[in-house]
């Protein structure tokens, strides 16, 4: 008798049994008797032996509107969203944002705007009239 809750058995020639009927069976070792019920009227009736040996290159999932987004990894085992590696944002404190940035609508800057030249920092102003002035930052 197979023991179906370790793995899934190895289906053999002219010996395994895919039983349709009143519901669908399965009887990898031949013996009807004490074969498996995988679907029946109450539904499916699979177990996680079942897919012990499924490997997936990537799931594609569907959103609400029909978009499709393809979830898988790369071979040092980072996520990849439709093919993107995926960066979680960590909303922390002094947070380095590496590599070139397209942003569009408002971007608003609370707490001012420094910017470097020359590793030199510079402090924009603006005063109530809109007039931006830069000062150097003295550490």
């Amino acid at each position: 008798m197979v023991n179906w809750n370790n793995e899934r058995p190895i289906l053999e020639e002219k010996v395994s049994v895919l039983g349709i009927g009143k519901a669908i069976y399965a009887a990898p070792d031949g013996d009807k008797n004490n074969a498996r019920l995988l679907l029946a009227a109450d539904g499916f009736h699979f177990r996680q032996s079942d897919f012990s040996d499924f490997k997936f290159n990537n799931i594609v999932l569907t959103s609400k509107v029909g978009e499709e987004f393809s979830i898988s990894f790369d071979d040092n085992g980072k996520l990849l969203i439709n093919g993107a590696p995926f960066t979680a944002p960590t909303n922390q404190n002094d947070e380095v944002i590496a590599g070139n940035k397209t942003h569009t609508g408002l971007v608003k800057l609370d707490g001012g705007l420094q910017l470097v030249s020359n590793d030199k920092t510079y402090q924009v102003l603006v005063d109530e009239d809109g007039n931006l002035k830069a000062n150097e930052v003295i550490k």
